[in-house]
């Protein structure tokens, strides 16, 4: 495969992840009646994309999620994944955690959505997160938005 093909094999994957991630944030934001589940459900859906994971894979953790996420993207191990990380720049921030904080600014994007920043940052799973997403998305229809 050529520098070029796999180019143009990378976009459509970014593309058609970017695309399954907005339908599910749309599902939400459409949904008449929210529920948990059904927060949760396409919340996990939305994460999985955002993160080109298969839709089978069943790990709640979103610091794992994102490792994951990485070491599909970049072919490596976790270990390789975590020792490189330990020189990381940036004050000392992680690929993991930058990963989680695009993530969580992507959700409060798309689902225009404004939960407490700290109730966003402590959500260690992905059903804490979609408890906090849940509750913020019930506030912003009570207040019409």
């Amino acid at each position: 495969m050529t520098a070029e093909e796999r180019k143009r094999l990378v976009a459509s994957l970014l593309e058609g992840a970017a695309g399954e991630a907005q339908r599910e944030a749309e599902a939400l934001l459409q949904a008449p009646d929210l529920t948990p589940q059904l927060v949760a459900r396409h919340l996990r859906a939305y994460i999985l994309a955002k993160y080109l994971l298969p839709a089978d894979c069943r790990e709640e953790s979103i610091t794992e999620l994102a490792s994951l996420s990485l070491q599909r993207t970049m072919k490596l191990d976790a270990g390789i994944v975590h020792e490189l990380d330990k020189a990381a720049p940036c004050n000392h921030a992680t690929s993991e955690s930058t990963k989680k904080v695009l993530l969580l600014y992507a959700i409060q994007k798309d689902l225009s959505i404004h939960p407490a920043p700290q109730e966003l940052t402590e959500a260690a799973t992905v059903s804490e997160l979609a408890q906090v997403v849940y509750e913020a998305m019930l506030r912003e229809r009570e207040n019409g938005h």
